[in-house]
């Protein structure tokens, strides 16, 4: 039993346990006060949407956020994307964990109890869950298994909560052990997870203490990083700003093998455009090397690292972008 985390304070446990995130904005002050009791709180649930999710940040932003005609948001406080990214969606009392076993709550708060919880009342007939847990919303259906990434940052993300209040893993438990009418996070059709093999995988993640090697990039990093990468490309020497006008007849003219050095309106001329284009594919060639040194080292981080086949994809829609334009 405990008084909540602050905002400020839950920032500070994510970056001491190296966890990737991303504030939608007002999360900080986003929640049902009025609506009933925030606090003492006692566990952490795990919950899956039940939907495989395409845009993470988004569906946070909106349907989390904002939430459903018959169900006002928040509906988490920390939500899960694929990568791994934690999006903080809400802070105070969320409408997540809803009606659920008091005898749940009270093995939650002893801590003592072993394996998997079967709960026997639910919504309809439990006992208030929204102001005794903190909620996270894995974003995936439920009917095959989360990403390796989201699994990973489900468990630092519990050791972070565990450690602020000095919890141990048994106060992370599924939305399906806290009501008789739920079955996530699952891991086939209404299939609920081993609980005790996460409170275990759980209680080894407390235990070896915040790994700073197991730092992720959001993918609002990822997405400026690319942003950057694409920008100095494009403004190096041999890339044109812009892309050279082509509204005259004569684009070239042919002496044997050699290209006339033709002007462009706008200044360009077709032999430096095609002298720059061989000098960019010879400076990509002599990339190569470096590229796969560099793809072994980042291949070697932990879950949650960089995916340069993410980060190049990013670039070249940027620069194909650009060249639309």
């Amino acid at each position: 039993m405990a008084i909540s985390m602050t905002a400020t304070q839950v920032i500070a446990q994510l970056k001491k346990w190296h966890i990737g995130y991303a504030e939608i904005t007002g999360w900080a002050t986003h929640n049902r006060a009025g609506h009933g009791a925030w606090g003492p709180v006692n566990g952490f649930i795990w919950h899956h949407t039940g939907a495989d999710v395409t845009d993470a940040k988004a569906y946070a932003a909106g349907t989390l956020y904002n939430g459903l005609s018959d169900l006002p948001g928040p509906l988490c406080h920390f939500s899960i994307g694929k990568d791994g990214t934690v999006y903080l969606v809400g802070w105070g009392r969320a409408n997540h964990a809803g009606g659920g076993d008091p005898v749940t709550l009270q093995h939650v708060i002893n801590e003592d109890y072993t394996g998997q919880l079967h709960p026997t009342k639910g919504n309809s007939n439990g006992v208030d869950g929204n102001a005794h847990f903190y909620g996270v919303e894995i974003q995936y259906s439920g009917n095959h298994a989360m990403s390796d990434a989201q699994y990973a940052t489900a468990r630092r993300l519990s050791a972070a909560i565990l450690d602020f209040h000095g919890w141990t893993e048994k106060s992370v438990i599924a939305h399906g052990e806290w009501s008789s009418d739920k079955w996530d996070p699952g891991y086939a059709p209404d299939k609920i997870m081993a609980m005790p093999a996460v409170r275990a995988d759980v209680a080894a993640t407390l235990a070896a203490g915040p790994q700073e090697e197991d730092v992720a990039l959001t993918t609002d990093d990822i997405d400026k990083i690319a942003a950057a990468v694409a920008a100095t490309l494009w403004t190096a020497d041999n890339v044109p700003a812009a892309r050279p006008p082509v509204n005259n007849t004569d684009y070239y003219k042919a002496d044997g093998k050699t290209l006339n050095n033709v002007t462009w309106t706008g200044g360009y001329t077709l032999q430096t455009t095609v002298e720059g284009v061989r000098k960019t594919q010879q400076q990509v060639g002599a990339l190569s090397d470096d590229v796969a040194a560099i793809k072994t080292k980042v291949d070697a981080l932990a879950v949650g690292g960089v995916n340069l086949d993410a980060l190049a994809a990013k670039v070249a829609d940027l620069l194909a972008a650009r060249l639309a334009q």
